[in-house]
């Protein structure tokens, strides 16, 4: 993504959810846009919009979507820009040839590609915990 575009983030629901249940899934609809797209992302303003089957860029209803009231929810916000990894992180104290080892293990670990801000927050997360096990092992 770049800025400008717009991230979208959507859910079938069948018409049996309750207004507490969409409320959430509003409140929620930020932190899993950017997550679903690039973990540091920066999104403008969410817009919101109920889309129904056969209309204008929806998907087929899935098989297992039945109900009274089917239809998309699609929240959508324009990317304004990325954060940068924090000077005190762990993946900005690596080098670029030991970051690009381990974004390609992380991809094999995981099975599929992977953006590299996803691979830096993998990294991000589990490296501190992996480099002290290995400092451990050395000592013994």
């Amino acid at each position: 993504m770049k800025i400008g575009d717009l991230a979208e983030y959507a859910i079938w629901v069948d018409g049996t959810e309750t207004e507490t249940m969409l409320r959430q899934w509003r409140a929620d609809c930020s932190y899993m846009m950017a997550r679903a797209h690039d973990p540091f992302l920066n999104l403008g303003p969410l817009s919101f919009e109920i889309k129904r089957p056969g209309e204008d860029r929806v998907p087929p209803v899935p098989d297992h979507i039945k109900g009274p009231d089917v239809r998309l929810l699609v929240a959508t916000a324009e990317v304004l820009g990325f954060e940068t990894v924090k000077a005190e992180s762990f993946v900005s104290g690596l080098d670029k040839h030991d970051l690009s080892r381990l974004r390609k293990a992380t991809r094999e670990a995981q099975g599929r590609h992977l953006p590299d801000a996803i691979c830096d927050q993998i990294i991000e997360r589990m490296g501190p915990v992996a480099a002290g096990a290995l400092a451990e092992r050395a000592l013994h």
